[in-house]
């Protein structure tokens, strides 16, 4: 029988190189962070990045250090705000054969692995011809899965937990009195198909239904009427995350991580994605084992149905009165790669642990690794250290960035950042003491908000730290100590107010 290559990461690579698994593939990696691109560098070298943001690491450690070209909206542009579908929407018609041009030089098979697929990704794809292929499951597959009324419908087919008396309806339908009633007050509003919290709303008074609704009014214009929505009672417990990947009739499983979402010491949406811990230790184990059982029949239903890959799941839960969870609930699947693949395979990789994103090229590539090689690996799944902390701006407006923070490896020394060294990876630190700022540092002179009418809640940058960074006594909010740290690399970054100008310009 052939040894198991997933018992580690060091001997993965070397049956890897052995077979030449990735003989002839120039991967391409499209996502909102370039250096999210590393996930797949542990297995084979990027050959590409199309991405939104950019930053003085990506020009140091990928286009410097990898040879890796990139292309950026943000680079072009000059400007990161929060309109992102300016990125995914029309990059591809900008750019479109720029970019091809520079790819078609490639030899071998250029295999784009998109975070999640556009439809103006298809289009470039199927105007390439046979010398381009997509990683990953195409739109209309992808948002059958991630339409998030679908699991009011289908989760009792799965058998897996959902929050009480969910359901689905229009917007115009929607009648404050009788859902808070249904609900005891409290109560949540999807979207169905929206990514990092943009389409997550909490009710909790009347106050907040009518302010949702008219945003919501005003955003969709003619469309309100008709848009569905998920409504799910409200559950004040911490949220937990788990991601998988549907592979060769198994499903490969991952640590389970607390997620912290719209902390209102850091941003001003109550939904908005703030990062993830893997550091706490404390989830009960039952909790782990249900959350690890979800993730496998959720995966196995989504295989059966079509689904190749990558997925993550999100959950809401109660505590007990002495804050300990004790109810788990499915909120949402989101199928593609994931925010935490990106940083996860680092930490994996850390414990010499092959890192979940092998098993998303595995899957494309077809290569064959056994079903029963999957269960052992599930079953020996160690606990990880690392939490990922996204840092946002404060102000709404329109500001420059001087760039004087630089990425690298820090350490707090009374009260302030001392930089140590190089490095835009958690592996790259020595010990607790010490963390990394990465992922996007804003550049010399880029614009931080829309330049016409100003934006609060826009990305600056990631921390890395082997910590734990929630409150240990409230899950929901980043502790004491990792909200200062927050505040000091804000105001590092140095944002200046600057004048509005045309995106166009």
């Amino acid at each position: 029988m052939t040894s198991n290559p997933l018992e580690s990461l060091s001997k993965l690579k070397r049956v890897s190189r052995a077979a030449g698994w990735f003989k002839g593939v120039q991967l391409v990696y499209q996502g909102f962070g370039p250096l999210a691109a590393h996930m797949f560098h542990h297995f084979t070298p990027v050959a590409g990045i199309v991405a939104n943001f950019y930053g003085e690491d990506v020009q140091t450690y990928i286009e410097k250090g990898w040879g890796t070209p990139v292309f950026s909206y943000e680079a072009k542009k000059r400007v990161r705000h929060n309109s992102v579908n300016l990125f995914t929407d029309f990059f591809y018609k900008d750019y479109g054969e720029e970019i091809a041009r520079r790819f078609n030089r490639l030899k071998g098979t250029v295999c784009f692995v998109p975070f999640n697929t556009t439809p103006a990704l298809h289009d470039f794809l199927f105007r390439r011809g046979r010398h381009y292929r997509l990683f990953q499951n195409p739109v209309i597959v992808q948002n059958y899965f991630d339409y998030k009324a679908r699991l009011a419908w289908r989760a009792k087919d799965i058998g897996i937990p959902i929050p009480p008396a969910s359901q689905v309806k229009m917007f115009c339908e929607l009648n404050y009195k009788e859902l808070a009633d249904t609900y005891e007050g409290s109560f949540v509003l999807q979207m169905p198909l929206s990514t990092a919290g943009s389409g997550t709303d909490f009710v909790h008074s009347r106050d907040d239904f009518d302010a949702i609704l008219d945003r919501r009014r005003r955003e969709l214009g003619e469309g309100f009427d008709r848009k569905q929505v998920k409504i799910t009672r409200y559950m004040g417990g911490p949220s937990l995350n788990c991601t998988a990947c549907v592979i060769n009739g198994e499903v490969a499983l991952s640590q389970p991580d607390i997620q912290i979402v719209g902390d209102p010491d850091l941003v001003s949406t109550p939904g908005q994605y703030i990062g993830s811990d893997f550091s706490q230790h404390a989830i009960p184990k039952h909790i782990r084992k249900q959350i690890l059982d979800i993730m496998r029949k959720t995966g196995t239903w989504m295989g059966a149905n079509g689904y190749h890959g990558n997925f993550g799941l999100d959950f809401l839960t109660t505590t007990d009165k002495s804050g300990v969870v004790d109810t788990l609930c499915v909120s949402e699947i989101n199928a593609r790669l994931v925010g935490e693949s990106q940083y996860m395979a680092d930490f994996q990789a850390m414990k010499n642990v092959v890192p979940l994103p092998f098993f998303h090229l595995a899957e494309f590539l077809e290569i064959d690794i056994k079903p029963e090689w999957v269960r052992k690996y599930n079953q020996a799944l160690p606990e990880i250290e690392g939490s990922a902390l996204l840092i946002y701006n404060n102000r709404k407006g329109t500001f420059r960035a001087p760039g004087k923070l630089r990425s690298g490896v820090f350490r707090i020394e009374d009260g302030k950042l001392n930089r140590l060294r190089d490095g835009y990876l958690l592996s790259e630190t020595k010990n607790s003491d010490e963390f990394v700022i990465t992922n996007g540092t804003p550049w010399k002179d880029l614009v931080i908000g829309h330049p016409r009418y100003g934006d609060q809640d826009v990305f600056l940058c990631y921390i890395m730290t082997r910590e734990s960074i929630v409150d240990p006594k409230n899950w929901r909010r980043v502790s004491p100590k990792w909200r200062g740290i927050v505040d000091v690399v804000r105001d590092a970054v140095g944002l200046e107010p600057c004048p509005y100008r045309s995106l166009s310009e």
